[in-house]
């Protein structure tokens, strides 16, 4: 019989953005854990910057939008230039979301903002803990951590979100199938005297390479680029590099930090292994480019906390769980193979392909829908999950991301955004007329009020109104039924308030219904 030390729900193992987010999702739920994490501070470097609008919606939901946004520098516009001359723009203001730009804030700032919004929840990480094994049972692990002290956690759930070299990956001995392209990157956060806007993303195409800067500061920028041979690469040939691609003269005043990197597209088989559930770079990594990895394994947490809310304190079957697997395979799979096709593109460096992309970039992004459908996929807010109800052309659809509708408080008549004051339960949103009998439809609303957040929509209704039927009448519903996942999805839509249409698709998820 082995002695157990501590008993929670779920071990975290890794104290990056993807399991601060899942542990801030927990502790908002009451949900026991404990997050641990090998090294005994947390990181001064940052490789990843780019915050995503979609994850920006995660963060308001989360109460650490604001905080975010307040340290960050957000883009809304990407140059690109072909052999020195500027050639096309990417606009992100024109994205369908409350945040149109892109967020720039070194990864370890994030991680700080996230990590104080858990220690306000009470909860801390334990640093200095590594997971040296684990022994899996039918109902639960027990993890093994060395540490000050050794000890060990049974947990009824373990995960892995201890990045790109997972131990826990290697302990599954799960493969990691994908590629590794040959070519180096640099990477380097740096104060220089440069003629280019610092409220905009640079991106410069040569015979040399490729360049992508980005600001970070009024004066610190970042810099990324590939390089065919690395052997002799050091910060000394920062600035030829910088000068050769961009065609710019270029004073660099200091070399905050620098790094060389190689870039790789990989991931597991599956998310789930029995007891095990894999997020973040511990089940895919994917090339910088766009900005995708730290996002996505944010994303990965959040799904899953909701899930594990309802399976661990609802009773839900683990059927609600292994649906974690189904949507984030997918999703993963989907950056993967974009960001693969996007790093071959950046990395092609022959003379005479150079017009016909300028050509194909300038004539791209100069149409408007193709130019959204680019910042779209970058910003992550073109994901959708399977659904079995997909009418073309409706401003929301079962499996999209719910748009961030505003709402008129009664109170004030100030508007607020529906993530902004959603507190982690399902959102009904209720378009009601007062034409029909929806009794039976609150009765049952109000009597499971733990999971459902119940919003009424009228011309009079409160807290919030529907001014003029403007919501009603965007959504082409008089009358109707909009349930909202936790994590901003749209669940479930119907024209009408009868009952058991709502109860039939919420049995999937909640055991009661």
């Amino acid at each position: 019989m082995v002695d157990v030390d501590q008993q929670v729900d779920v071990l975290i193992v890794g104290a990056g953005p993807t399991g601060l987010t899942l542990a801030l999702t927990l502790a908002r739920y009451g949900i026991s854990f404990e997050i641990i994490d090998r090294k005994t501070t947390p990181s001064n470097n940052s490789r990843a910057i780019g915050i995503q609008p979609r994850t920006i919606e995660v963060f308001s939901r989360l109460d650490v939008a604001k905080e975010v946004l307040d340290r960050a520098r957000t883009i809304e516009k990407g140059n690109l230039y072909f052999s020195g001359q500027w050639t096309a723009k990417l606009e992100f203001s024109r994205l369908v979301t409350p945040y149109p730009f892109v967020t720039l804030l070194r990864q370890n700032e994030t991680e700080a903002i996230l990590e104080q919004a858990l220690n306000r929840h009470g909860h801390f990480v334990r640093r200095g803990e590594s997971l040296i094994s684990l022994t899996h049972y039918p109902s639960r692990v027990l993890a093994h951590l060395e540490g000050d002290t050794p000890r060990t956690i049974e947990a009824k759930y373990v995960v892995a979100a201890d990045g790109a070299n997972s131990s826990i990956r290697r302990m599954l001995a799960l493969p990691f199938s994908g590629k590794s392209f040959k070519e180096s990157w640099v990477l380097a956060d740096m104060k220089a005297r440069w003629n280019i806007s610092r409220e905009e993303v640079h991106i410069f195409f040569s015979n040399r390479g490729v360049l992508e800067v980005f600001p970070l500061t009024d004066d610190t920028i970042r810099i990324t680029g590939n390089l065919a041979n690395d052997e002799s690469f050091d910060e000394s040939k920062l600035r030829e590099l910088v000068e050769q691609r961009s065609h710019m003269p270029v004073e660099i005043d200091e070399v905050e930090w620098f790094s060389l990197f190689r870039v790789h597209n990989r991931m597991v088989d599956a998310f789930i292994h029995n007891r095990v559930i894999l997020m973040g770079d511990a089940a895919h990594i994917n090339s910088p480019v766009g900005g995708q990895g730290m996002n996505t394994g944010i994303a990965d947490s959040f799904n899953l906390g909701w899930r594990l809310w309802l399976h661990l304190k609802a009773g839900a079957s683990f059927g609600v769980v292994s649906t974690y697997r189904d949507e984030r395979e997918h999703v993963a799979r989907n950056v993967l193979q974009t960001t693969n096709v996007a790093t071959e593109v950046l990395q092609t460096t022959l003379p005479m392909l150079l017009p016909f992309q300028a050509l194909v970039a300038d004539v791209f992004t100069r149409v408007n829908l193709i130019n959204q459908k680019i910042t779209e996929r970058i910003a992550q807010l073109h994901l959708s999950y399977p659904s079995h109800s997909r009418i073309p052309f409706q401003r929301v659809a079962e499996g999209k991301i719910f748009p961030e509708i505003e709402m008129i408080r009664t109170d004030d008549g100030m508007r607020q955004k529906i993530s902004e004051v959603a507190d982690g339960r399902f959102q009904v949103l209720v378009l009601d007329d007062g034409s029909r009998d929806s009794a039976a439809l609150y009765d049952y609303l109000n009597e499971h009020q733990s999971f459902f957040q119940i919003i009424t929509l009228s011309k009079t209704s409160r807290p919030f109104f529907d001014q003029g039927n403007e919501l009603a009448k965007s959504f082409f519903m008089r009358r109707g039924v909009l349930v909202i996942r936790p994590d901003g999805y749209l669940l479930h839509k119907q024209r009408h308030l009868r009952l058991a249409p709502l109860q039939e698709k919420m049995s999937d998820w909640l055991p009661f219904a």
